[in-house]
């Protein structure tokens, strides 16, 4: 048994409910109104209004403990930590649709009051705390993390990194940030957020904390609605439907998404993981193997079996059985049989898929980071993929949908194109990987001091150029007109342009 197995899960300690937090920013410019595609502009407090009234349904549901903090010049208990049920929901409601945004933001006040809610009688903090805002902290008079702030507070103020994970914590941390910008009140600086989230994560290291932190930045009023109930909900209510089920503008939308994660690496980290892998392999001591008894697959649960189940999965066919059907102890029983026969790196993948999939999400996120060790390992032919495809799960875990976006892309393509001729499919993943590697010379367009800005753009305009020229070779390539094939050239076509 591995020391994740030993963890409870943070939503759920003790084997109890879920165990849940909203800490909803209610200052002024929550007044604001948000676009929207497609509809009309809504305020902002408006649709988190819609929001929590779904979680909260949600809630209801699933048997989950739901709190709800707001803050503004100072926080407030707005729905104390506890079970949602039939009889008190009317009232819950009522305190939902009596929240009025005023004053400013005392963000890191209502972060730690939040943390008060799930903390344990020995100081631990346990669950899950998302946090919502579209602004920086201009208001806190009792926290403040170390480094967020440009020059110290008049007053002394109390460490919230400190407050948030005490020892023997397990915390979960999700951010939904507003627009961007660096203005206060003009939207979430997303650079000074990553930074308050890197602090976050080094004194979780420090106190040896299981954590998952995340951040999303949204700026429709479709987005920021979604992201927020998402942040809720089961994470596998049902298998997803394929990418190339889209019609012709959501997949022009999808590559968009997608190329936001390309040029903004450092806030996908399943984006940032990624590279090439052209290294040596380290010594292993069994080698990954795409034979039929062994894989890193992409399977949704819900979804129907494979017709080769047992063909293909040799070993993991059970595991991957009782996966499909949501009998996630079974499957995880299953794995633990099997485990003397799977590469480490297949082990500790599915170990986190189930994880993932009964919501244990700090768990998941454990075995996840044991993946990412073993796959060092990989022989080089394999790497590539082993490693898109923990960056997928990892997306999934983060709930980074541009992230996700764009890898799921690339496994359903290379899925389904296995049938063309060899030349054509290797042309095909060459492209995403060619892509994939675009966020390299982007970046470089934008850190000042590297190099002059002139040529750095020309570097990466030449880069672009030079995969537009071989996406018209594969176009012309394939003769048969296959629809996979044009599908994902236009997806990737739409990306490149994003890029330029």
């Amino acid at each position: 048994m591995t020391e994740a197995d030993t963890v409870p899960s943070p939503d759920a300690p003790n084997g109890g409910p879920d165990r849940q937090i909203l800490v909803l920013d209610l200052s002024r410019s929550m007044l604001a109104p948000l676009p929207d595609p497609s509809g009309s502009p809504r305020q902002k407090i408006e649709i988190a209004r819609s929001a929590v009234t779904r979680i909260v349904q949600n809630a209801e549901e699933k048997g989950s403990m739901f709190g709800l903090v707001t803050f503004a010049d100072s926080p407030k208990v707005a729905v104390p930590l506890g079970e949602i049920h039939r009889e008190n929901r009317p009232y819950v409601q009522s305190l939902i649709e009596m929240l009025v945004p005023a004053g400013r933001s005392a963000i890191w006040d209502g972060l730690a009051v939040g943390a008060d809610l799930l903390r344990e009688p020995s100081g631990a903090v346990r669950g899950t705390i998302v946090l919502v805002t579209d602004g920086w902290d201009n208001a806190s008079t009792k926290f403040e993390p170390t480094g967020a702030e440009d020059k110290p507070h008049p007053l002394p103020r109390r460490d919230l990194f400190g407050h948030l994970l005490p020892a023997g914590s397990t915390l979960n941390l999700r951010v939904i940030g507003i627009g961007n910008g660096s203005q206060r009140d003009k939207g979430v600086d997303t650079a000074r957020m990553n930074q308050f989230l890197s602090g976050l994560n080094s004194r979780a290291l420090l106190v040896g904390a299981p954590t998952l932190f995340a951040y999303e930045e949204v700026d429709t009023g479709a987005d920021l609605y979604t992201e927020m109930v998402n942040a809720f909900v089961d994470v596998e209510d049902a298998p997803r439907a394929s990418a190339f089920e889209l019609s012709s503008d959501d997949l022009a939308r999808n590559a968009a998404r997608a190329a936001r994660a390309l040029k903004q690496p450092e806030e996908h980290s399943a984006i940032h993981r990624l590279a090439r892998a052209g290294a040596a392999p380290l010594e292993a001591d069994m080698p990954y193997s795409e034979a039929p008894m062994l894989d890193v697959g992409v399977l949704s649960a819900g979804q129907a079996p494979p017709p080769d189940l047992r063909e293909k999965y040799g070993p993991l066919a059970t595991v991957v059985e009782a996966y499909l059907k949501r009998e996630y102890p079974k499957a995880l029983a299953e794995l633990n049989r099997a485990r003397l026969v799977l590469p480490p790196v297949t082990y500790a993948y599915w170990q986190a898929k189930i994880a993932y999939g009964q919501g244990e999400l700090v768990e998941a996120a454990r075995a996840l980071l044991v993946a990412w060790a073993a796959a060092d390992a990989v022989p080089v032919a394999s790497r590539i993929r082993v490693t898109r495809r923990l960056a997928l799960l990892q997306a999934q875990l983060q709930k980074d949908p541009e992230a996700e976006s764009l890898l799921q892309f690339v496994e359903e393509t290379e899925g389904k194109i296995q049938a063309l001729p060899e030349e054509l499919r290797t042309r095909v993943m060459d492209l995403f990987e060619r892509l994939l590697e675009l966020r390299g010379t982007y970046q470089l367009t934008k850190i000042e001091g590297t190099e002059d800005p002139a040529v750095a753009a020309q570097r990466h305009e030449s880069a672009v150029d030079e995969i537009f020229g071989l996406l018209q070779d594969a176009r012309l390539e394939n003769t048969s007109g296959d629809s996979t094939v044009e599908g994902a050239l236009d997806f990737i076509e739409i990306c490149l342009a994003e890029m330029r």
